[in-house]
């Protein structure tokens, strides 16, 4: 649905051009609900977001280590290659379609020809779940840090929730502050990843190109062909929730100003950041320090390494750096779960409540249930952050499998007056083989974590649907009592 902003301070959509309809003629919308936010924000400001998640490699940096060493590389870029080609198939739909909040997971309703209430209940669900734990591991993981640094009595669990109740704050007061807050951080993130990446090239003497190269995996690593192949799967399956992080720049492109003309250069360039982040980064982090030393807790290997570069006092820079990137990476997973909630509110699949917007254009209604998630969740899993991540990929990869079919079914059904831009044929095999990939990760890298995480992970993606559907009956049924106009 293309939409004209009136000018206005308030930014909202007031005018509307005609949605796009099916091949048949018929009256159906194309989707069934629109983003209510205000479009005030620059195109950069999605790029921030992006630029937010190029150092989650370190929530998982140790434990992958210490099973499948330095492979663990490959493992990295591969799936940043991946994720940069759902990049492009995400950016052909936001452009086409601009006032769907949440990005990624709003296009699965259309993984049928005529819509699948269900699937996009689903899929938005799962992506909220995905995203959800990660304000939970990032707080958690920068509570720890600024403990080490400045409060070492302190209680790691108190301080992430005192971080966490600032950022939701900080999101309520809208888009527009959290992209000034967002943007110093996302200095500090590249400052970050600038010192790692360069150090090797600074100071080669420290680095040694054979910890890089695979060459034989850690003593307690599966030696059997099939035990290798597992882990590699299961570690893969870890891997892209960090690594297709690029994807979240589509969550705010709705309140981009003409996103339609911007999107496709949003997507590109947040792609290219996930690439050389987990390309340069590893190979860096592999080879400054190796496996072993690969296997310590981040906040030590990244202060190593600025202390290389910087002396003494990068051991402190880049220490404070980094836990500001983990602060960047929970406020961009605050801001795309909760646009994701406020979408599905607008579909009908949440309560109103949670579609509600305040004066300043933040969707309060679903950062306040998202804050109460958060400090639910803080309280109960505590510090055990990769088993968190491990349950939350299961519906993050529900996503990535159900958003190629949608490509598919919404590149058939597009008509030559539709706005956007349109990628090449050899897309549709890109798109078939994505889905497929994340089919076989799912199901055979999910069961490498335990059935009870497979429990929990589809406990929590089907809980969904009873919920979408008692709430679209009840609306459908008081939209029933509403006497007809005369």
């Amino acid at each position: 649905m293309h939409e004209v902003n009136d000018g206005s301070l308030s930014g909202r959509r007031s005018a509307t051009i005609e949605p796009a309809r099916e091949r048949d003629g018929s009256d159906a919308p194309m989707f069934p609900g629109r983003s209510l936010l205000p479009v005030t924000a620059s195109w950069w400001t999605s790029i921030l977001v992006a630029v937010g998640a190029s150092l989650m490699v370190a929530v998982s940096m140790a434990e992958m280590a210490a099973e499948i060493g330095n492979a663990s590389v490959w493992v990295w870029i591969v799936t940043a290659v991946i994720g940069a080609l759902q990049c492009l198939l995400i950016a052909e739909l936001a452009s086409r379609f601009t006032n769907r909040a949440g990005g990624t997971a709003q296009f699965a309703y259309r993984a049928t020809t005529k819509g699948s209430p269900t699937l996009g209940a689903l899929s938005s669900w799962s992506y909220w779940f995905a995203w959800t734990p990660g304000i939970a591991v990032n707080l958690i993981l920068a509570a720890t840090y600024l403990k080490s640094l400045f409060w070492p009595s302190g209680n790691v669990i108190l301080l992430a929730c005192i971080i966490g109740v600032v950022l939701y704050f900080v999101t309520a007061l809208g888009l527009r502050l959290s992209s000034i807050v967002n943007a110093a951080l996302a200095v500090v993130a590249l400052a970050v990843v600038s010192i790692v990446v360069l150090t090797p090239v600074f100071h080669p003497e420290a680095f040694d190109v054979s910890r890089v190269v695979p060459t034989e995996l850690p003593a307690d690593a599966p030696t059997d062909g099939w035990g290798v192949v597992g882990a590699i799967l299961k570690w893969t399956f870890i891997a892209t929730w960090a690594a297709y992080a690029a994807e979240m720049a589509s969550t705010v492109c709705s309140e981009i100003k003409q996103s339609e003309r911007y999107v496709k250069r949003i997507m590109s360039v947040s792609a290219i950041i996930a690439i050389v982040a987990f390309t340069f980064v590893p190979i860096s982090l592999f080879g400054l320090v190796g496996v072993e030393g690969l296997q310590r807790d981040p906040f030590t290997v990244f202060a190593e390494i600025g202390g290389i570069t910087l002396g003494p006092a990068g051991e402190y820079i880049v220490g404070l750096g980094l836990a500001a990137v983990l602060v960047l990476g929970a406020e961009i997973f605050i801001i795309g779960s909760s646009r994701t909630i406020h979408q599905m509110a607008q579909d009908g699949h949440l309560p109103r409540i949670f579609g509600k917007i305040n004066k300043r254009g933040a969707p309060v209604g679903s950062i306040a249930g998202d804050a109460a998630v958060i400090i639910i969740m803080l309280l109960v899993f505590g510090t055990e952050v990769v088993s968190v991540v491990a349950a939350a990929t299961f519906g993050y990869l529900v996503v990535f499998v159900l958003l190629p079919i949608a490509y598919l079914t919404l590149r058939r059904y597009r008509r030559d007056e539709d706005g956007g831009f349109r990628l090449g044929k050899p897309f549709v095999a890109v798109a078939i083989g994505l889905s497929l990939f994340n089919a076989i990760l799912l199901v055979f890298g999910g069961l490498q974590w335990g059935v009870d995480v497979i429990v929990v992970g589809l406990g929590v993606t089907l809980a969904v649907i009873p919920i979408s559907f008692f709430t679209r009956r009840a609306r459908a049924r008081a939209a029933a009592r509403i006497p007809a106009p005369r």
